[in-house]
């Protein structure tokens, strides 16, 4: 979704009862398991529009469940179909976007663990397709859960073996075929590469002004830090820091997302 009918969207929802906030919220779980394969500027404005809707109809003490149907799974399926899909530029331009994310904060991690650095392609490919199928089913996952076709324990014991599995398939490729077409950076030059990479993560954080973005740029602070310390400063401290100051940016990460959540629900 377009970012700005997502904060449209969020003004409008907080104005709804809680009853109706629930169904609009387990609609969208619904819609996110599908939303790849749909324009993000048309399913944004729909769902826009649908929450407006819903808010004129509480005016007049009509419920979601009374002016969307018992069943919204039935009802979105209908609203899609009308949708137009997503093009194939616009796949493309998506799966770029996640790449550069995933690859550079990969990059960042292994700036802040590995010396001297290796660039490895091939594994930076399969990130990028486990993470596509991984993020699909989880979300498909959820909106099981969010429906009560699974209990909620059954969706994260499910959600973490997954993640394992996808950590471990990226472990295990980096091992035994990571180094094919892989190569070595000084460090000189991986400081310079992650420096850029940071400052490609606040130029989309930016643009995009998503809780996501901002958290993730906490996070890969840290990890460049972490990296120059132990390359310029002090490499005795390289295996203390290397743990400790990742750590903390990962709970700064948290609470930075969670700050600007209470934020946007004010």
């Amino acid at each position: 979704m377009v970012e700005s009918y997502t904060e449209k969207m969020s003004d409008e929802l907080i104005h709804l009862n809680k009853e109706d906030q629930a169904y609009v919220k387990k609609m969208v779980a619904y819609i996110g398991a599908k939303s790849y394969f749909y324009d993000d500027e048309a399913l944004g404005e729909q769902l826009y529009n649908m929450v407006c809707d819903l808010k004129v109809a509480e005016k007049e003490d009509i419920r979601a469940v009374d002016y969307f149907g018992k069943d919204p799974r039935a009802m979105v399926d209908q609203v899609l179909s009308d949708l137009p899909k997503r093009s194939l530029g616009s796949y493309v331009g998506l799966v770029f976007l996640l790449g550069v994310i995933l690859v550079g904060m990969r990059y960042l991690m292994d700036f802040t663990w590995m010396t001297p650095l290796k660039i490895e392609p091939l594994t930076y490919v399969v990130i990028l397709f486990n993470f596509l199928v991984f993020s699909q089913f989880i979300t498909w996952l959820w909106s099981k859960q969010s429906y009560g076709e699974m209990k909620r324990s059954w969706a994260i014991f499910i959600s973490v073996i997954c993640l394992m599995v996808f950590l471990n398939i990226i472990r295990l490729f980096s091992i035994y075929f990571g180094h094919i077409g892989s190569l070595f950076l000084s460090d000189g030059w991986a400081v310079v590469l992650a420096i850029l990479v940071l400052l490609g993560f606040a130029v989309m954080a930016y643009r995009s002004r998503e809780r996501l973005m901002t958290s993730l740029l906490v996070m890969g602070l840290t990890f460049l830090v972490t990296g120059c310390w132990i390359r310029l400063v002090n490499q005795e401290t390289a295996h203390l820091l290397g743990w400790l100051l990742p750590l903390i940016g990962l709970v700064l990460t948290f609470v930075v997302f969670r700050l600007q959540r209470k934020g946007e629900e004010r």
